[in-house]
């Protein structure tokens, strides 16, 4: 059963003139309401971590804190401290799949797969949070950085390095080809009773399938969390998109590598609506995350899950709004697929180009 809500995204670029005319971003993601309908909260908690091809451990933590806060309980502090271990630790790994795997391939590199799945195990296998750090430290000086990451996040020369070091990290940074223009407005840092102004909305499919804040689309994950970080302003600021979201993904890491994980209520946290409804907020690898669901007569009546591919990806957000400033003397393709990776959506893409008439 694992990944059967995959689904995909098509996203569907028209040039004209050489120029972006038009995007349109076609999803076939499904929606969980569909399975977890009907079913006991025992049911869905062990049903919605095999649902998801990735972060199911976001999203089984997600349905948790969820159902709790619709059943009138509160977490007690182990438990909010595991959850929030589980919700970064895997937070990291995707970070890590994301620069060691994902992206060498739009670079004529290799796949680190056999280092990438080293570290996966060493991650896994750690025991505590400063173990876990400890790991990861190691990972990040072999593989990415050339240097602890307590160093690097307070590298005086730190253009020096990006510019010069042979390391992937800053491969990967110096070698991202932007599109220079402005970012769709960043999601602003929530909790769950933040979200109580929508919490009908957020039940309906609609709002599903294109969440807005404030009444326009935002980007989230990474950079939103990381844009005022010195190491990444300087690049948003300039437009310098795609390379700020592979510096703040390497923020984040060394952030963490070095023990700087933030409380527990930063990662997750949940509040029980007027109707008794549970909503949680999950801070994910690619950004908020939002599970609603209410139980009537013990089961459940209502589920409502919004995921950050589609903030990022909605028909007016982040990737339409700089892809239509791609022009076909960028090697269009090629940027199209680089702007998508640096969102990266939680599912399977294609990126199709085509000549208006």
């Amino acid at each position: 059963m694992s990944g059967m809500l995959v689904g995909g995204l098509t996203l569907r670029l028209r040039l004209r003139g050489g120029k972006v005319e038009n995007v349109e971003i076609e999803s076939a993601r499904p929606q969980a309401a569909v399975l977890l309908a009907g079913r006991t909260p025992e049911q869905a908690v062990r049903l919605v971590p095999l649902l998801f091809s990735l972060c199911g451990g976001a999203q089984g933590v997600a349905a948790q804190a969820a159902l709790q806060a619709a059943q009138g309980k509160t977490p007690d502090a182990r438990q909010s401290a595991d959850w929030a271990a589980t919700v970064r630790r895997e937070a990291a790994a995707e970070h890590l799949w994301h620069l060691m795997l994902a992206w060498p391939p739009l670079y004529g590199l290799d796949r680190l797969e056999r280092e990438y799945a080293d570290c996966r195990r060493r991650l896994q296998q750690a025991k505590s949070d400063d173990e876990h750090a400890a790991v990861l430290a190691n990972i990040l000086t072999s593989n990415l950085l050339d240097m602890p990451p307590g160093d690097w996040l307070h590298l005086g020369q730190w253009d020096a390095w990006r510019d010069d070091s042979s390391s992937l990290g800053a491969r990967l940074l110096r070698g991202a080809e932007d599109v220079a223009g402005v970012h769709a407005a960043l999601l602003p840092h929530t909790t769950a009773a933040d979200w109580l102004v929508l919490e009908r909305q957020i039940a309906t499919p609609a709002y599903c399938a294109a969440p807005t804040w404030q009444g326009e689309p935002r980007e989230t994950g990474a950079l939103a969390r990381q844009h005022e970080h010195p190491l990444v302003s300087p690049l948003s600021a300039v437009g310098r998109n795609i390379e700020a979201r592979i510096a703040a993904r390497l923020v984040e890491l060394a952030q963490w590598a070095c023990g700087e994980t933030g409380d527990a209520c930063d990662w997750v946290d949940a509040v029980r609506c007027a109707d008794g409804s549970g909503l949680a907020r999950v801070e994910t690898a690619r950004g908020v995350l939002l599970h609603r669901v209410r139980v009537e007569h013990g089961l459940i009546a209502e589920y409502a899950a919004v995921a950050p591919t589609e903030w990022n990806f909605h028909p007016q957000g982040a990737y339409a709004r700089e892809a239509m400033l791609i022009t076909a003397s960028d090697n269009a393709e090629r940027k199209a697929r680089m702007l998508a990776l640096s969102l990266d959506p939680c599912v399977g893409y294609e990126v199709v180009l085509e000549q208006a008439d």
